[in-house]
């Protein structure tokens, strides 16, 4: 790094630690208030993933592209149901407030966070209605597997195992569940549905055992991360994988979320740009359940034919 980065770079940091101490008090908050909620959410302040998605962005102003998303979709949807696997902080679940009639239910695996989501729960104003599973969600419920936390940047640990060295990381067993034997049928049968999964390439086993609740619904939209590379170290074939989401779902992809843009995801078959793991290709993917009812779209998002480039 020159000179000039470090200068820059310590600024920065100090700006930063002046502007945390006078909002909370302490240069390690162990809550912190998303932009756009009155309620705070609990954080571990040694996490370094914590201080910059959470803390810095925050003081920013600035929330993800997945709460963006949820966000919106809630409040045109108004669901009856809501579903987050891969909670991290649960940015996405305790992000926002829902209508009375939301039942709600947040996956995550990773044992370090499930301390700080359940305070998070606690102190939503309709933390009542949600339950925070811990465990690896799957196909099927069964035997306790594998679950690397990692030690340097929490949103990393994974149930996949990486090539990458550069972060250290801890092997611990955690209990496979599946979300449809989590989530009772009164609360999925005609519900309109929100869901959103982030879990490192396990998305295509956990949508497997997502199945009675998505048909149970009356309108199911989600969004879900698409790693060609993690999808193929979970044992996963990406074409075989998206093959089954286009018969599944109508599949999009967020060509412009400054503009509110979706495009649909092309029907190339076995293109190699979305399914060869050394193309790398990752991304958002925006699913809408083939029997869903219409009017699921908010009206300041729209839908427009296109291509992936590159």
């Amino acid at each position: 790094m020159s000179l000039l980065k470090r200068i820059e770079k310590g600024a920065s940091d100090t700006f930063f630690r002046t502007r945390l101490l006078a909002r909370y008090g302490t240069m390690h908050p162990e809550q912190a208030k998303l932009p756009g909620c009155d309620h705070p959410i609990a954080i571990d302040p040694a996490d370094p993933c914590a201080v910059k998605k959470v803390l810095k962005a925050s003081m920013r102003g600035r929330i993800s592209d997945n709460l963006v998303f949820w966000r919106e979709f809630n409040q045109h949807l108004k669901p009856g149901l809501g579903v987050d696997v891969g909670l991290s902080y649960g940015e996405c679940l305790f992000g926002t407030r829902y209508s009375p009639q939301t039942r709600l239910y947040g996956f995550e695996a990773n044992p370090r966070l499930i301390p700080h989501l359940q305070k998070s729960r606690e102190l939503h104003p309709d933390g009542e209605r949600m339950t925070i599973t811990h465990c690896l969600v799957g196909a099927e419920s069964g035997e306790d597997r594998s679950f690397f936390i990692d030690l340097d940047w929490s949103e990393m640990s994974s149930a996949v195992t990486t090539a990458d060295h550069s972060h250290r990381r801890e092997e611990t067993q955690v209990a496979t569940r599946a979300i449809d034997d989590v989530i009772p049928p009164a609360d999925s049968a005609g519900a309109k549905l929100l869901f959103k999964f982030d879990i490192e390439g396990f998305e295509s086993p956990a949508l497997l055992g997502f199945q009675r609740v998505l048909d149970d619904a009356a309108t199911s939209v989600g969004l879900i991360e698409y790693d060609a590379a993690f999808t193929t170290r979970a044992g996963v074939d990406c074409g075989d994988y998206l093959d089954w989401l286009r018969e599944r779902f109508r599949v999009f992809y967020i060509g412009n979320l400054a503009k509110r843009l979706l495009l649909p995801l092309p029907d190339n078959g076995r293109d190699r740009h979305l399914t060869d793991p050394a193309k790398g290709y990752h991304g958002d993917l925006v699913l809408v359940g083939r029997g869903s009812e219409g009017g699921w779209l908010p009206p300041s998002w729209t839908i427009e034919e296109g291509h992936l480039s590159g």
